[in-house]
């Protein structure tokens, strides 16, 4: 213990007490002191062994100075003969691990009965600490009783397994102790298995990843229970008292241990932060939280990397490690030595010199195995790939700890890439292969660029897992396209992945993807650059290395076109395919999307993404097949969208309204519109009549949204009163398309996402409510503004503390030869949408296209606009206008809302 600061308050007696005092506010008063002091060694730079040992300590003392009082006063009043009593900590506390706002788990042991000399020290000791307003679980039992409680109940095993004396008879401490051991040998078996089976439960219940966004530092993966668990299993394997006897006993190195107890060190002094900041027993490392405690520890912001992804990195290190440790113990554990007379090549065989497989699992024989041929540290990974057995931890331990003999020449030598190319190659168990080697750190030795990652967050709340993490899973999500795991839902990626040759360059672009991360911006082009040092590294061919580096920088460029850009632009897809420059890097492009796009969070995909590439891809492929690479004049267009207007004439008797109309609608209606939808349109067109408009909804569950067409005589700001009308319904827009005739007609048509609600979004009622309120907008008996501000309530993001996100509006003159683009992107919150069209509409601009995006707390809309005469914006000046204009109007904005409708499931 240090000299001053918290030190002082756990050495300063507790009491005297008398009987005449609340000796719970006088608790009360002594641990809020001790806290203070700690907050503020804490603050300083305290270890959190320091401040969960002098917790504890502060602890310790209110409890004995307690039962000292109960015991006087007991003995003031009544005899005493032979009762004895002993007040014992478990869980935690018997750890002699509390946090700031840890609970307290007691239990009260006698030898026999419960006499009144017990109850009454169990009461007044309880008593007192439910005034301290700690949360106080306790038990009053003998041995015998415990013993046999814990034969049926694995909690009450688990929390005798740390049972510590805090006063009283140490005599029955003693025979405690000896009990637990004798029925801990006994039934250890059961208790492993049992164990390890509640382990996987926890994991499953908490998420299954060391690396969630809001982490649960006791239960979660990786966290302080996993460690917990682990010594239980070598309490009763290796009979030990601390993790550290482990070291003693050949479990772990001395270079394992340090590394465990900086990662027990690490989690204690983040759970004491949080049980600080928010003054009660918080274990989940939220949002709310993240960024104050990072700065609280010492993590700042640098020009390429915020102090709160740097913190969260180094959390998830340490709960790796600790994870780690807690498999390593339960393998040793559970693994049972083979009897002498069955030792032998029946059951332990060699695949080939130094490497065996034997009790299910694969192992080398020694560490000269790695000395003498270091491409041995890969070949391993194949061989336990190829024979499908997972690598035994001692295998594991040996690699990691002679991971400094994989230097440049090792790297580059023709045995270690062909070792790792024949697990790029492998038929199955690619994904779990290079996970286990990333593991271990063969991969990120083997690949420094992507060792690089190790760990690294994007404090967002759209991307869930780390940088690592994500690249590997793009390499699961394109396995399990190959085995068919999405052939119903997505045919045609399913075939092109069965097609593709050469699928270990596709894999390894899925790994090196992101490797320019954590620079600062432009992550894709600094990647590709990356790329050409570890091709030529690998010593590809020339065709390998340059379609490896034209993945890597152009991995995000088909989404971006999908999901924002107008895809029915021929000039648009005949540069995307000259970027592209063969079919084969489209076909790996298309499905590198696609797994990206997937491994990114679990509900970032849908079947609106899926349509929105598919059409890119096939217009590309239509390119590439008619060799078509120049764009076509204004003679062949004309001549495209006359063909497509006879077409559907043909179909369908015209009249003079409905011949006016195709002659009155824009090129791009034509040419970006389905025949079958225009010959829809012209049907409500003739069944418009003398109407002021008609509207119409179309469901598509199979694609997982709806249409809404709108037709009615143009006027400016219908696009703003259109959003403002389906905001106020609770309808979340993914595209709109806006098309004017040359006599004013305008025919918009919504595309909705279904969302989660599929259900809810296409309830009829509801959408007879969107009807009623388009008629009353546009009769003008009530204004739009007013509408959306009746519809409103506070967002759940205003209760939610989440990443901030900045407002960045980019201008792009150069993608369409005949609208400027818009890209906003800002905050998410239910509105923004209409926020952004009613501020183009009062900036004096039509808006011709819209697309949105939503990545769970960032919008992404994109505006494809004109001036009010259709031509491009072209004056900078009046260019910056609107830029800052919608930056004052979006980061000025009261507090998020969404619609009312949404809340009372309309």
């Amino acid at each position: 213990m240090t000299e001053g600061g918290a030190g002082e308050v756990v050495r300063r007696s507790f009491g005297p007490l008398r009987a005449d005092t609340d000796w719970g506010q006088q608790a009360r008063e002594y641990l809020d002191a001790t806290r203070a002091h700690l907050f503020k060694e804490h603050l300083a730079g305290a270890a959190g062994s320091a401040v969960v040992e002098r917790y504890t300590a502060a602890m310790d003392e209110v409890l004995r100075t307690l039962f000292d009082a109960a015991v006087a006063t007991y003995v003031a009043r009544y005899s005493r003969i032979d009762q004895r009593c002993t007040v014992v900590a478990q869980g935690g506390y018997g750890r002699g691990e509390l946090n700031p706002c840890s609970d307290i788990d007691l239990l009260f042991l006698y030898p026999y009965k419960r006499e009144p000399y017990v109850e009454h020290v169990a009461e007044s000791i309880l008593y007192s600490l439910w005034n301290t307003k700690l949360d106080v679980g306790h038990a009053m039992r003998n041995v015998r009783e415990s013993i046999r409680l814990a034969g049926s109940d694995l909690k009450v095993r688990t929390a005798l397994l740390d049972a510590r004396f805090l006063c009283g008879d140490r005599s029955l401490h003693e025979e405690l102790t000896a009990a637990v051991e004798q029925d801990a040998a006994r039934s250890a078996d059961r208790f492993f298995q049992e164990k390890l089976g509640e382990t996987r439960a926890r994991h499953e219940r908490f998420g299954d990843s060391v690396y969630l966004l809001e982490p649960q530092l006791k239960e979660g993966e990786g966290g302080l229970r996993d460690l917990h668990t682990a010594m239980w299993m070598a309490k009763v394997k290796f009979k030990i008292h601390a993790v550290e006897d482990l070291v003693q006993k050949g479990v772990v190195t001395e270079r394992e241990m340090a590394e465990i107890a900086a990662a027990r060190d690490f989690l204690w002094r983040v759970r004491n932060g949080l049980h600080f900041l928010s003054g009660r027993h918080q274990d989940q490392l939220t949002f709310e939280y993240q960024e104050r405690l990072a700065a609280d520890l010492g993590f700042v912001d640098t020009a390429t990397r915020k102090g709160v992804e740097e913190f969260m990195r180094t959390y998830y290190l340490h709960a790796a490690t600790v994870n780690r440790f807690g498999e390593m113990v339960g393998e040793r554990c559970i693994e049972r030595p083979l009897p002498q007379r069955l030792i032998g090549r029946f059951n332990r065989r060699q695949i080939r010199p130094g490497v065996v497989v034997g009790h299910g699992m694969l192992s080398i024989t020694g560490v000269e195995v790695l000395h003498t041929d270091p491409a041995n540290f890969i070949r391993v990974f194949a061989d336990a790939q190829r024979q499908e057995v997972p690598i035994a931890s001692g295998t594991k331990r040996l690699l990691r700890a002679n991971l400094d003999l994989v230097g440049e020449a090792e790297r580059s030598s023709p045995a270690m890439v062909d070792a790792f190319f024949e697990v790029l190659r492998g038929k199955h168990r690619v994904y779990e292969t290079l996970l286990e080697m990333h593991r271990v750190g063969v991969l990120g030795a083997f690949l420094p660029e992507f060792g690089a990652l190790l760990c690294m967050v994007l404090h967002d709340l759209y991307h869930i897992y780390t940088v690592d993490e994500h690249s590997l899973r793009l390499v699961r999500e394109l396995e399990l396209l190959r085995a068919g795991a999405y052939e119903d839902a997505a045919p045609l990626l399913t075939q092109v992945m069965r097609d593709a040759d050469r699928v270990e360059i596709l894999y390894l672009g899925a790994i090196l993807h992101d490797i320019g991360k954590g620079h600062g911006g432009g992550h894709p082009e600094r990647g590709a650059r990356m790329t050409r040092a570890v091709a030529a590294r690998l010593a590809l061919n020339r065709d390998d290395a340059e379609q490896l580096e034209f993945l890597v920088a152009c991995h995000l460029v088909m989404s971006h076109l999908a999901q924002r850009r107008d895809i029915h632009d021929q000039r648009l897809i005949i540069d995307f395919a000259r970027r592209v420059e063969t079919l084969d890097n489209l076909k790996k492009l298309y499905l590198l999307t696609f797994a990206d796009m997937r491994s990114v969070a679990p509900k970032i995909w849908n079947n609106w993404h899926d349509m929105l590439l598919r059409d890119l891809y096939l217009q590309t492929l239509d390119v590439f097949e008619r060799e078509a690479f120049v764009e076509e004049d204004v003679a062949e267009r004309t001549a495209r969208v006359k063909q497509r207007i006879a077409a559907v004439a043909a179909d369908l008797s015209l009249g003079p309204v409905l011949g006016a109309f195709l002659r009155d609608m824009p090129d791009r209606y034509f040419l970006g519109t389905p025949e079958e939808s225009v010959l829809h349109h012209l049907q409500l067109v003739r069944a418009m009549s003398d109407d002021p408009f008609i509207s119409e909804v179309k469901h598509y569950p199979e694609r997982q949204f709806s249409e809404f067409v709108v037709i009615t005589p143009d006027r400016p700001g219908l696009f703003s009163m259109l959003t403002g009308i389906l905001l106020s319904h609770g309808m979340n827009i993914l595209t709109a398309s806006i098309n004017t005739s040359a006599r004013g007609m305008a025919l918009d048509v919504f595309r909705i996402s279904h969302g989660d609600q599929a259900e809810a979004a296409q309830r009829p009622e509801r959408w007879e409510r969107v009807q009623v309120t388009l008629a009353r907008v546009l009769t003008g008996e009530v204004d739009v503004e007013r509408v959306v501000a009746e519809s409103v309530r506070p967002s759940i993001f205003a209760t939610r503390v989440v990443p901030r996100v900045p407002t960045e509006i980019e201008i792009d003159n150069e993608v369409s030869d005949h609208f400027t683009v818009l890209d906003v992107y800002t905050q998410d919150r239910v509105g923004v949408l209409f926020s952004i069209a009613n501020a183009l509409f009062h900036l004096g601009l039509s808006i011709h296209i819209a697309k949105i995006t939503t990545n769970v707390d960032q919008v992404l809309d994109v505006f494809y606009v004109t001036d009010l005469q259709g031509r491009k914006l072209t004056d900078p000046e009046g260019l910056e206008r609107v830029r800052a204009d919608l930056y004052t109007r979006l980061t000025t904005q009261p507090a998020a809302t969404e619609p009312a409708a949404v809340a009372a499931g309309a």
